[in-house]
C-alpha cells in the first residue's frame, strides 16, 4: 500500500464509490484510496458473510434502492446499464407495509424498488467497474479514521497504530468526522475536521461545520435472526420480501421493516431494522419475538418462522440518515483546502437517500480540477 494519494476518499458506500468511478472517467491516471471502517465495500448497503456460519451471507443494511420520476441523466448512466443487464432487477411487487390491525398490502403503486443481484454490496461493485481505469482505484478495510490534519498544503489521513496517508485531495462520503455525534461513537475529544483548519481560513468549510454541527440524525439498530432449514421456509413464496411496518407501529415499537432472506442452505435470515430518532435502546430477543408475534397474528406463515427463530446478531449503524440541516450544494467543495463532500447529508434538487449520495457525488466529481 502507499502512503501517498491524489485523492484520499473517507467511506466506500454508494457515495464515495460513485465519485471514485466518476471521477475516475474524467481522470483516469489520479490514484484514489478509499478508506472503510469495514470489512468489505458498501457502507450500509453492504452484504455481510458471517463468521459465525460462513454459509450465511445476507444484506443487514440498506436492502433496497429507488428513484424519483426525474432522474438526472448522469445518474441514469450509471442505474441504466444495470437494470438493462438485469443486475438492478425491479422488487416492487415484494414490498408489503403491515398496518396496526396486521392486514397486509402492497407498499408503492406508482414507484419502482429496485435490488442488487445477488446481493446489496453488487451494487457498489458495478459503479466501481464502470470507471476507465478501475486498478487506480484502491481499497483500505476495517481502517477507522479518527484524526486528519492540513499541512503544507497537504491531507494527512490518521488510520490504525497512528499510521499517516497523504493526499492533496480529501472527500468526506461521510458527515461522521464533521458531526459532534463523532465525540462519543469515536470517543475523541474534539471535531477532526474543524481541527484541521483554523476557524476563519476556510468561510467554505466553516459554513459547513456550522451547518452539520445541527443536523439531526436517524439512529438505527438492527436485530438478525436465524430460522433453520424447515418446511415452512420451502413453502415461502417471497423471494426478496419485505415488509415495512406503519406508522403507528414505528410510534409504538421503533420497528422500521423487516427483511426475509433465504439462505443457500435453506435457512432463512431475518433482519428486523429499528430506528429511532432519540436515543439508541436495546431490545431483548424474547421481546422481539413477542412483538412481531403480536403484529403477525394474523398471519400463521410469518409465526411459524418468528417461533423457530434464534438470535443471531445485532448491528449499530455508525452513519445514518440525516432529516434536516442538509448542506447545500453550492458547499460542496472547497478549492481553498482541497476538500469535498458528497452524500445523502446534502441538499440536492429535492432528490432523497441514494439518489442524492450518487448525485452529489457525481457532482463533486465533475467540479473538481486535477493537476
Amino acid at each position: 500500500m502507499n502512503s501517498f494519494y491524489d485523492f484520499i476518499v473517507v467511506g466506500s458506500g454508494i457515495s464515495g464509490c460513485t465519485f471514485a468511478s466518476s471521477l475516475n472517467k474524467r481522470f483516469s491516471d489520479a490514484s484514489i484510496l478509499l478508506v472503510e471502517y469495514g470489512r468489505r465495500i458498501g457502507g450500509r448497503s453492504t452484504t455481510r458473510k458471517s463468521r459465525k456460519n460462513k454459509i450465511l451471507e445476507f444484506d443487514h443494511g440498506l436492502p433496497s434502492i429507488s428513484f424519483g420520476e426525474n432522474i438526472s441523466q448522469d445518474l441514469l448512466s450509471i442505474i441504466s446499464p444495470l437494470i438493462k443487464s438485469k443486475k438492478l432487477i425491479d422488487i416492487t411487487q415484494d414490498i408489503l407495509v403491515i398496518d396496526q390491525f396486521g392486514e397486509l398490502y402492497h407498499a408503492y403503486r406508482n414507484k419502482k424498488v429496485y435490488r442488487s443481484l445477488p446481493f446489496m454490496i453488487n451494487f457498489c461493485e458495478e459503479i466501481i467497474s464502470q470507471s476507465i481505469n478501475p486498478q487506480n482505484i484502491n481499497f483500505l478495510f476495517q481502517t477507522i479514521t479518527k484524526s486528519i490534519r492540513r499541512k503544507n498544503d497537504l491531507w494527512e489521513v490518521e488510520i490504525n497504530n497512528q499510521k499517516f496517508l497523504s493526499s492533496k485531495n480529501l472527500i468526506l462520503s461521510s458527515s461522521l468526522i464533521a458531526h459532534p455525534r463523532c465525540l462519543r461513537i469515536l470517543n475523541i475529544d474534539s471535531l477532526p475536521l474543524r481541527d484541521a483548519v483554523i476557524k476563519g481560513n476556510d468561510k467554505t468549510l466553516d459554513s459547513l461545520l456550522r451547518i452539520t454541527s445541527k443536523q439531526e440524525y436517524i439512529k438505527r439498530k438492527n436485530y438478525i435472526l436465524h430460522v433453520l432449514k424447515s418446511q415452512i421456509i420451502s413453502k415461502f413464496n417471497y423471494k426478496y420480501l419485505q415488509i415495512h411496518f406503519s406508522r403507528s407501529i414505528r410510534d409504538d415499537f421503533n420497528f422500521e421493516r423487516i427483511i426475509f432472506q433465504v439462505q443457500s442452505d435453506g435457512s432463512m435470515i431475518i433482519v428486523l431494522h429499528c430506528c429511532s430518532i432519540n436515543s439508541l435502546f436495546d431490545r431483548d430477543f424474547d421481546e422481539i419475538i413477542e412483538s412481531l408475534i403480536m403484529i403477525f397474528d394474523k398471519h400463521k406463515n410469518f409465526l411459524d418462522l418468528f417461533l423457530q427463530a434464534n438470535f443471531f446478531d445485532t448491528m449499530d449503524w455508525r452513519a445514518s440518515q440525516p432529516i434536516n440541516n442538509f448542506v447545500p450544494k453550492e458547499l460542496n467543495w472547497s478549492s481553498i483546502s482541497n476538500i469535498g463532500f458528497c452524500g445523502d447529508w446534502l441538499d440536492f434538487d429535492g432528490c432523497s437517500c441514494v439518489e442524492v449520495a450518487m448525485n452529489s457525488s457525481i457532482s463533486l466529481a465533475q467540479s473538481i480540477g486535477w493537476k
